[in-house]
């Protein structure tokens, strides 16, 4: 017969006595650098508009230029050293942490999250890292689990995300019956 008991909720773990695991020390100063990339892209496009506005290219918006270059730059400004400064904030409050049958990962400074995804759930992982990350001595870890979606946790540091791989995946084979050709076409 089917039982469906009740777990008292004094017995479950509690989140807070896990040991979080920091993201890399440089993960912070990565952001910020993909930052910095993309805010020069945009003050380059910036600048040639405003060039071209400044000198007459576009006759009405051109008596108006010095009060509307001045606004843009200042929000420009302002919007680009508040997105420098975030990440160094933000990484401070991500982490992971690796149990014996699961994987978390908490992220969020207003908006907090934990992400656990088990391991007999997990059908394969995979590390990755861009140019930028490299640079920094940075991978990332993504975990696909059973029902679609990755998880990913960036920010680790290559020899972290290739050990923490190593392990997902022995874990994930360690889950996994085995399967014999006798048992092959047998009803489940």
């Amino acid at each position: 017969m089917f039982a469906n008991d009740e777990v008292p909720t004094e017995s479950l773990p509690v989140a807070e006595r896990v040991d979080w695991q920091p993201l890399h020390p440089r993960f912070a100063q990565r952001l910020q650098a993909g930052v910095l990339l993309r805010v020069l892209v945009f003050a380059g496009v910036g600048a040639a508009l405003h060039y071209g506005v400044a000198t007459g290219g576009m006759a009405g918006l051109a008596r108006a230029a010095h009060l509307l270059s001045t606004t843009a730059w200042t929000v420009f400004g302002a919007l680009s050293l508040w997105a420098l400064a975030w990440p160094a904030i933000a990484v401070r409050f991500r982490g992971y942490a690796v149990r014996d049958r699961d994987i978390l990962y908490r992220s969020g400074v207003l908006w907090r999250s934990v992400r656990a995804v088990p391991f007999n759930r997990v059908q394969h992982t995979k590390t990755d890292s861009t140019p930028l990350d490299r640079r920094f001595g940075l991978a990332n870890l993504s975990i696909f689990p059973a029902g679609g979606g990755a998880h990913k946790i960036r920010g680790l540091g290559g020899e972290t995300a290739e050990r923490l791989r190593a392990f997902v995946s022995a874990r994930i084979e360690a889950e996994t019956p085995e399967t014999t050709d006798s048992d092959v076409g047998k009803p489940a």
